[in-house]
């Protein structure tokens, strides 16, 4: 018998794969179907008890098989996000916050803003851009729309949000307003006087960018602003989704983010500008991950990412820390002081576990 020609097992191939696209469909839908029992059985979308014995079944299958349990985890890991996206999409569409009312975003236009359009629009709000760059028309009805609008999203930096909030201050909008801002300082004031004023005002901080696709692992900060009414509206938002919602007093909000912001993205900064001129010919996987990290980060906006830094008041500290902890791995190895450096990494592990847990 002839052996397959070297086409013959790629058509074989082929059509494997599309007979695994077609059981991924079918899966996907079968997903749905689960997602809609969850719903009307009250459950949460995610359930990390089943996912891992999915994924552990996965693995003891592909090991009886002679296949890599690694591939199989990963396989059917991006099975489970699949599954998770589409019921999030369905429970969106069906849960209809925003059906029947009007959503305006200022700098709807941005990254961030196109998101937020998005995924209001997914729920059912008829959403329109306020921005410099948005269309004629799309302004113009932004416009017309923002005084009495049921939901007015600030997606604009911290300065131009506390600006608005001064000018709307002498006539509010009629809905819920609320900022998105990495910075909560420079908004605490205008927040009090445009809630003197009559205003609805909530406060949240999408803990994720603009490139995210399922909130499955993702934190939606809601800053205490004592209005519960406009806390419920845009908390209503998420809860269809798998997001982890985390509520802060709305005073705390900087001091954390000084660690999670202001801390990450300087120590990534650092990191990309020690890195040399030139390219090595070779690079282990640690130095590929914080390269891939610093990539991201100094590609992110500049005005944005300094003011991350610089409007932050407990930014200082943190980078203080950073500067610290530097000048200590420089001392241990300049000293030669190999417990001393075993010392810093057991301090680091210790720091690190707190960080680190399991679903």
């Amino acid at each position: 018998m002839a052996e397959p020609s070297l086409e013959t097992l790629r058509e074989r191939i082929r059509q494997l794969d599309l007979e695994l696209l077609a059981r991924v469909a079918e899966r996907v839908k079968l997903a749905r179907e689960v997602g809609e029992l969850k719903r009307q059985l009250k459950l949460s979308t995610v359930d990390y008890a089943q996912e891992r014995e999915v994924l552990e079944r996965a693995r003891a299958d592909a090991k009886e098989r002679g296949l890599d349990p690694g591939v199989a985890e990963d396989l059917f890991a991006g099975l489970i996000r699949a599954s998770v996206l589409a019921q999030d999409e369905d429970s969106l569409r069906l849960a209809a916050v925003g059906a029947g009312k009007n959503a305006v975003i200022v700098g709807g236009a941005g990254r961030m803003g196109r998101w937020l359009g998005r995924f209001l629009s997914a729920q059912g709000y008829t959403t329109g851009a306020l921005d410099p760059v948005a269309t004629l028309t799309e302004n113009q009805w932004a416009r017309e729309a923002l005084p009495t609008a049921d939901l007015v999203v600030c997606s604009t930096p911290p300065g131009a949000t506390a600006a608005l909030y001064a000018e709307w201050s002498g006539k509010p909008p009629a809905g819920v307003v609320v900022d998105i801002a990495s910075i909560k300082t420079l908004l605490i004031d205008p927040i009090r006087g445009l809630q003197r004023a009559g205003g609805r005002v909530a406060s949240i901080h999408p803990m994720f960018g603009p490139s995210v696709v399922l909130l499955r692992d993702a934190d939606v900060v809601i800053c205490d602003t004592g209005d519960a009414v406009a806390i419920a509206t845009v908390e209503k938002l998420f809860t269809p989704t798998t997001a982890h919602i985390v509520r802060l007093p709305l005073t705390d909000h900087d001091r954390i983010m000084a660690d999670l912001l202001s801390l990450a993205h300087a120590a990534a900064i650092a990191f990309a500008l020690s890195l040399p001129q030139t390219d090595h010919p070779v690079r282990s996987t640690t130095f590929q991950a914080l390269a891939t990290l610093a990539a991201a980060v100094v590609r992110e906006s500049p005005d944005v990412y300094y003011e991350i830094q610089a409007m932050n008041p407990h930014s200082g500290l943190a980078l203080e820390r950073l500067r610290a902890a530097i000048d200590r791995i420089v001392e241990a190895v300049t000293a030669r002081d190999a417990g001393g450096f075993r010392a810093l990494l057991e301090e680091g592990q210790r720091r690190t576990r707190r960080d680190v847990s399991e679903p």
